[in-house]
């Protein structure tokens, strides 16, 4: 692995300068586990799309008491909550998606992206064969007009994490994807075929909160002054401790083994393949109580942003448990 090299800006144009202005909402985590049901025991890392003049979050939920094979720990569902205010939001009080008996993905469905393409929405998300070696969470994809009737095209590549532009450059569709020391790319020209990239759209560098690993957020929002893309950087575990220790110094942080956090790149909007500025810090990384003990201690992981009402919204999830959001004007 080459060592990072800082060869391009880590100043956002005046125009997206409100990338900077996010804040955590004051009444975070707005969703929590809740009841018996599918959503009992986790709900978090949502997908988010704007649908009927209201805010659909399309979340990843847990019931630990779901039969599990040996080298699944969990089964995930998928379902949605809606609010009509972007903050207040309501569970469906069944799942969307969820394996049927026998299905390979044995430990269910993760981590949603939704974009809406034209008239057309897509959902992007993980299915879970097995643990989490290589080739056992592949990219799904699934194809909607309404959100409620989807054609399931099955898996599309070969990782998770798949972030899909909103409309086509230069006669394609692109997607960052993959999580890794490098964010991948893939293009496309009906979301049916893929094709991946064969270079990365940027690496992780030593000594950031990306030092261990890049992987996308929310679909990348496209803009005339370039394609801005929210992503998820961890810590390695070293950094991880120490920033544990910082940040909560009475934890006994030594089995600390991660430390997930949101920052921001921008690409050419023209060329979703050049790299031409990068941020330095996180824009939102675990610093409240419910965001640093759960499932996965001091975590905060974005897949959703919207622009509502005036306001923007990065929804994310906090230790693999709950939800909360960040909101900037």
């Amino acid at each position: 692995m080459k060592q990072y090299e800082p060869v391009v800006s880590s100043t956002l144009p005046s125009a997206l300068e409100w990338v900077n202005r996010f804040h955590k909402y004051e009444g975070n985590p707005i969703l929590r586990p809740q009841g018996s049901g599918y959503c009992a025991d986790a709900i978090f890392n949502p997908g988010a799309i704007v649908c009927n003049g209201r805010v659909g979050l399309l979340c990843r939920c847990i019931n630990m008491t779901t039969p599990h094979d040996a080298d699944t720990w969990s089964v995930s569902t998928l379902g949605w909550a809606w609010s009509d205010d972007g903050l207040h939001f309501a569970m469906e009080e069944e799942p969307a998606f969820f394996p049927e008996a026998g299905s390979p993905y044995r430990g269910g469905f993760e981590d949603p992206r939704l974009v809406q393409v034209g008239d057309q929405y897509i959902l992007t998300y993980t299915g879970v064969r097995g643990d989490y070696h290589e080739g056992k969470t592949p990219g799904m994809c699934a194809l909607s007009k309404d959100l409620k009737h989807w054609e399931l095209l099955g898996e599309i590549l070969p990782g998770r994490a798949i972030a899909i532009v909103n409309r086509p450059i230069g006669g394609k569709y692109w997607a960052y994807w993959g999580n890794s020391r490098e964010l991948s790319l893939a293009w496309t020209e009906d979301f049916r075929r893929w094709h991946v990239h064969d270079k990365p759209a940027f690496t992780s560098r030593p000594g950031y909160f990306d030092e261990d690993l890049c992987e996308s957020a929310a679909a990348p929002l496209v803009t005339e002054d370039g394609i801005l893309l929210f992503y998820n950087g961890a810590l390695s575990r070293e950094g991880a401790r120490r920033y544990a220790e910082k940040e909560l110094p009475q934890y006994a942080a030594s089995h600390q083994t991660v430390c997930y956090a949101t920052g921001w790149a921008l690409f050419d909007p023209e060329d979703p393949t050049r790299l031409i500025a990068r941020c330095e810090e996180p824009i939102l990384r675990p610093t409240e109580i419910y965001e640093m003990f759960g499932i996965s201690n001091y975590t905060t992981f974005s897949q959703g942003f919207v622009d509502f009402k005036g306001r923007k919204y990065l929804y994310y999830g906090c230790a693999d448990v709950k939800i909360g959001v960040a909101v900037s004007e």
